[in-house]
């Protein structure tokens, strides 16, 4: 059953807040979102389905994606969205306050905290990472499902 782009972008919204969301209309919205997928799904390396295996036109993946790699994927697409809206803008790069003005607010303080923020969005997907990577496929061939395979024979023998 193949997974909609749709759910990806509803499990993503959630995560953030943009003032410029509600003002856009859906088709909008899911360009927008768009343009972080591709960037997420080559972060999303040890994948364990081919996540090129997708219709941009039908907007969905051709297989059924778990309800984990979504979340990665999302979680992606979020570090996506705050590097390109956040951290990466000339706005935030460039001091252009006063000396008055850098005591109530310091620019560099906030790039900081976003920084901060970036980092600790990419530990927690990195936590995710280990732990999908660790999950068994249920395909019987793999290494895991071997290797009990073999302790069960020896284990019957006995």
């Amino acid at each position: 059953m193949p997974t909609p782009y749709e759910r990806l972008y509803e499990n993503l919204l959630p995560k953030f807040r943009s003032y410029e969301i509600p003002l856009m209309t859906t088709d909008e919205v899911k360009s927008e979102l768009h343009d972080y997928l591709l960037p997420a799904i080559v972060r999303f390396h040890v994948c364990k389905k081919n996540l090129k295996d997708r219709d941009d036109i039908l907007e969905q993946f051709n297989m059924e994606l778990l309800d984990e790699e979504i979340e990665i994927i999302s979680n992606f697409m979020l570090l996506e969205y705050i590097d390109a809206n956040c951290i990466r803008t000339p706005s935030l790069l460039k001091v252009n306050l006063s000396s008055s003005d850098f005591n109530a607010f310091s620019p560099a303080n906030f790039l900081d905290k976003l920084l901060l923020m970036h980092e600790t969005y990419r530990k927690e997907n990195e936590t995710l990472l280990s732990r999908y990577a660790w999950i068994p496929q249920n395909d019987k061939n793999d290494a895991i499902s071997k290797l009990k395979k073999c302790v069960r024979k020896k284990h019957n023998k006995i």
